[in-house]
């Protein structure tokens, strides 16, 4: 395991210390998010203690097996002895923070044979780090160990993994793989007396996802929506209307999208309880083979644009093209065959050049394409 102190000694030697000191500046300033963040894999990284001298942790969020979120944090420090040394810590990701359970190696010499029945690694304490942005955290750390003991310092990121851009919002976790999908949930009557409904939509695209409910008929006054039966916002309702809109990355008029809503119960509340309920319907939950599909599964894997797939539940319009909103379906009847065509109009730059953008789908395929022709050879965006 390499330090902190041989990782800056290299950036010094490279001659980069003012450009990582100039970009992480840059990317602080992007990196404050409001009150909701999470621990996404985009927190792993090289950690600085700020006020101590060349010590840090090495954080990695890894995904186990059975799909469950876990952390791993290399804490490098140093000994009474004034030699460096080295901690390790696995837990579980809790919102904003990694609660870790704190571990220690001792008696292992230098290329030492595996062996297997060796208990040189044992528990001494937690360590708990809360993160406030995506480049700054704090740490608490509580220890058997007289030499370590108990105590707190601040961190700061001093690296990323390369082509990784932290948000804060549950869009950073997902699949390489992901594609295009959209999920619709009818939200009904919970008790007596309610004459509205409403709809929940999920949609999301690579690094990019957004969640919404909408209701109509409702009273005038304030609601609040329940996911997984835990409040994730309130919203107004006025003359019967209302909506409550969540992205991640999250932008402008949406609240952050932190959690997913897939797999969950989803309910509009007034102050005395349930007002809509999905009841016993859900989205369909990432399987990994078809991120965020929510058309069905297919036998290959993939998205399944099929109508008749039942994934689109009822309610104000069911599908894309219908109700509250509308807009061009997103599905075809199996069998049939949807094609769009748009010519490319001639700008002057290139006298004759020519161009066609064709869209095309069927009940499992989705398919874009642009042809141009008359233009010289070369390269073209």
């Amino acid at each position: 395991m390499k330090s902190i102190q041989w990782l800056m000694s290299l950036i010094l030697t490279a001659g980069l210390t003012t450009v990582v000191t100039d970009s992480w500046a840059h990317e602080s300033d992007q990196g404050a998010h409001p009150d909701g963040m999470i621990v996404t894999r985009h927190f792993s990284g090289i950690w600085d203690q700020v006020d101590q001298e060349a010590q840090g942790l090495a954080i990695q969020v890894v995904e186990q097996f059975d799909d469950s979120r876990k952390s791993v944090a290399y804490w490098y420090t140093y000994g009474d002895d004034r030699k460096s040394a080295w901690f390790v810590g696995t837990g579980d990701l809790v919102d904003n923070r990694i609660e870790l359970e704190l571990f220690e190696s001792d008696d292992v010499g230098f290329m030492q044979d595996d062996d297997p029945g060796s208990n040189s690694v044992e528990s001494i304490g937690s360590m708990v780090i809360v993160f406030d942005s995506c480049d700054r955290g704090s740490v608490t750390f509580e220890t058997s160990s007289d030499e370590v003991g108990s105590g707190s310092f601040r961190i700061e990121r001093l690296l990323e993994i390369m082509n990784t851009h932290c948000t804060g919002g549950i869009s950073d976790d997902m699949h390489i793989d992901g594609m295009f999908g959209q999920q619709y949930l009818a939200l009904e009557p919970a008790r007596d007396g309610i004459a509205g409904e409403g709809r929940a939509k999920y949609e999301d695209f690579p690094g990019h996802m957004e969640f919404e409910v909408r209701v109509e008929g409702l009273l005038d006054g304030s609601y609040h929506l329940h996911v997984g039966m835990r409040n994730r916002g309130e919203f107004m309702v006025s003359q019967g209307r209302g909506e409550i809109n969540y992205a991640s990355p999250t932008e402008d008029g949406h609240m952050p999208l932190n959690f997913d809503p897939r797999g969950q119960r989803i309910e509009v509340y007034d102050d005395e309880g349930a007002v809509l309920s999905s009841f016993d319907n859900r989205m369909e939950e990432d399987d990994h083979d078809h991120h965020g599909g929510g058309y069905g599964h297919q036998d290959g894997g993939g998205h399944d644009y099929d109508c008749d797939s039942d994934s689109h539940h009822g309610g104000m319009g069911g599908g894309p093209g219908g109700g509250m909103g509308g807009g061009m379906p997103d599905c075809v009847e199996d069998g049939d065959y949807l094609e769009i065509e748009v010519d490319l109009e001639n700008t002057g730059v290139l006298p004759g050049a020519e161009g066609e953008a064709e869209w095309e789908m069927n009940s499992s395929r989705v398919e874009f394409s642009v042809e141009v022709e008359d233009v010289p050879e070369g390269n073209y965006g």
